[in-house]
């Protein structure tokens, strides 16, 4: 049987997994405590801070919610000084990065920075086309001048009712009006 290797690397991934399964129990401490030594591991881990985000929000604490999710947007700058062409979902690693651009596209929308949510939002839809996110529903509810809430409940809506027409017509109405969303070719 071949032994784990454990790395840096391998010890931070399993420091954030571990914090989320905590995160998801509903014990934030643990989740934070581990978290913390994720970061400690790499203090670039986009994750830690996205991780982070998430204890924050769960003791509803908007503060550090927005100084995290700042730092993971920070962070994702520095690995990359220059947007590349594309950044997939299908690769793992790129979630983090691609979910530290959202975070701020959607602080960005909250706070009424439209410009910047708006570009975020096309940068997002730009480096991962299938938009494996939901990022069309997001520029949506920005176009429609809505809070960026509202593609999240129309989403929890359709999945309770297993009906999702309300949430299609909702973004087909601002995608015939902006045609910011081309549905891909599969």
């Amino acid at each position: 049987m071949a032994k784990c290797i454990s790395t840096k690397e391998n010890d931070k991934w399993d420091y954030y997994y571990d914090a989320m399964e905590y995160l998801d129990a509903g014990d934030d401490k643990e989740a934070k405590g581990l978290l913390e030594k994720a970061i400690k591991v790499d203090e670039d881990f986009v994750a830690g801070y996205i991780g982070m985000v998430g204890v924050y929000k769960s003791r509803r604490n908007n503060k550090k919610v927005e100084e995290y999710t700042n730092l993971a947007f920070e962070k994702t700058k520095k690995k990359f000084p220059k947007w590349p062409k594309e950044m997939r979902w299908d690769v793992l690693e790129n979630r983090q990065y691609l979910r530290a651009i959202c975070g701020k596209a959607i602080l960005s929308h909250e706070n009424k920075n439209i410009k910047e949510a708006e570009e975020l939002y096309h940068l997002l839809l730009k480096l991962n086309q299938n938009d494996n996110q939901g990022v069309r529903y997001l520029l949506a509810a920005l176009y429609a001048g809505e809070h960026p809430r509202i593609a999240d409940e129309l989403m929890d809506e359709g999945n309770r009712l297993q009906d999702w027409n309300k949430l299609g017509k909702f973004l087909e109405d601002q995608n015939k009006k902006y045609k910011f969303w081309d549905y891909p070719n599969f």
